[in-house]
C-alpha cells in the first residue's frame, strides 16, 4: 500500500527535478529513487517467498528476479546520469531500452501469474491483468504515467493480497 502511495508523488517529483538542474534536488531524487528501489525489491522479494511457501509456486521466480534487477540497473543509471552529465544521454539510452525490458518482464510476470491454482481471494485474476497491462505501458515508454497510475492500483492490489494472507501468519512470513 506504501508503495502504490508514494509510487504517483514519487514519479511527480522525479519529471520536475529531472528538469531542475540544482544540486539539491538532485540528491533529494537519487534518495527517492533509491527509496522506491528498496519498496520495490521488498515488495517482489515478499511475494516470491509467499508464493513459493505457500503454495510451492515457483513459475515467476525468474521473473520476479528479473524485475528486481532491471529496477536495480534503471536506479543506478538514472542515478548516475544525472551525478555524471558526461554519462547523461548514452544512460538515458541504456535506461530506455532497460525500461522496455521491464515493461516485457512485467507482461509475461502477469501472464505466467495466472497458472497459480489459488484465485488469491479473487484478487489473483485482476492483479494479472492490471501486470499485465503496467507492463504494456511500460514497455510502450509513451504510456509510463498511465503505467505509474495501473501500478499503483496493482501495488494496492498487492497490499489487499498481503493483508487477507496475514489473517494467518503463517502464510505471509517475511523473516
Amino acid at each position: 500500500m506504501a508503495s502504490a502511495v508514494l509510487g504517483i508523488p514519487l514519479a511527480l517529483l522525479s519529471y520536475h527535478f529531472s528538469e531542475n538542474k540544482d544540486s539539491m534536488p538532485v540528491v533529494f531524487w537519487a534518495i527517492m529513487q533509491l527509496g522506491a528501489l528498496c519498496l520495490f525489491t521488498y515488495l517482489y522479494s515478499v511475494l516470491k517467498k509467499y508464493l513459493n511457501q505457500r503454495f510451492s509456486f515457483h513459475e515467476v521466480d525468474n521473473y520476479i528476479d528479473f524485475l528486481i534487477m532491471i529496477n536495480i540497473f534503471v536506479t543506478f543509471a538514472g542515478i548516475s546520469g544525472n551525478l555524471l552529465t558526461a554519462l547523461r544521454e548514452p544512460l538515458e539510452m541504456f535506461s530506455l531500452l532497460l525500461i522496455i525490458s521491464f515493461g516485457t518482464a512485467q507482461l509475461f510476470f502477469g501472464i505466467k501469474l495466472f497458472q497459480l491454482s489459488d484465485t488469491l481471494q479473487g484478487m489473483l485474476k485482476p492483479f494479472c491483468f492490471l501486470s499485465i497491462l503496467t507492463g504494456i505501458f511500460i514497455a510502450t515508454i509513451v504510456l509510463l504515467p498511465i503505467a505509474s497510475l495501473t501500478g499503483a492500483i496493482t501495488d494496492v492490489m498487492l497490499g489487499t493480497i498481503f493483508f487477507q494472507a496475514s489473517e494467518s501468519p503463517e502464510e505471509l512470513d517475511a523473516g
